[in-house]
């Protein structure tokens, strides 16, 4: 019961987000998670969201991470957690590292890994190139080729 419960406030969330509710779709996407903590997609939404939608990394990233370690062989979370590294890398200025988060490099780094994992998992044709795509371009530097100082 506590995961339907759980699953309806997951879709919440989304009907939420898509009506511009950002607040209220992290509230629903919270209450999910209390509800059930064990869901992984619950997690990786909330992530994704946090650093998408209101630029807060570390907490979305922690989310991420969460995700992707309570379903480590799902090809959607894994991509998902490698894109926002590389969003969140992107997204900082050269030589900045704001605190509770790596240098930019390392971000880059993580967001190839996790692609790689997704790669491994065996995901879907749509997903598959979207993944290798993002890795084609971080792994030949068109993305992160700055210095951090």
């Amino acid at each position: 019961m506590t995961e339907e419960a759980a699953g309806a406030e997951l879709q919440r969330a989304m009907r939420s987000h898509a009506e511009g509710q950002i607040d209220a779709a992290l509230a629903a996407a919270r209450r999910a998670i209390a509800l059930a903590p064990e869901l992984a997609e619950t997690h990786s939404y909330l992530g994704s969201t946090l650093i998408t939608r209101k630029r807060r990394f570390v907490e979305g990233l922690r989310a991420l991470e969460q995700a992707s370690e309570l379903a480590p062989d799902d090809p959607f979370i894994r991509y998902t957690l490698g894109w926002c590294y590389e969003y969140v890398a992107h997204e900082l200025s050269p030589g900045a590292a704001p605190r509770g988060l790596p240098p930019r490099r390392e971000l880059y780094r993580r967001a190839a890994s996790e692609l790689h994992a997704c790669l491994a998992a065996g995901p879907g044709p749509d997903l598959r190139d979207d993944a290798e795509k993002l890795l084609e371009r971080i792994e030949v530097g068109e993305v992160g080729a700055e210095e951090d100082e």
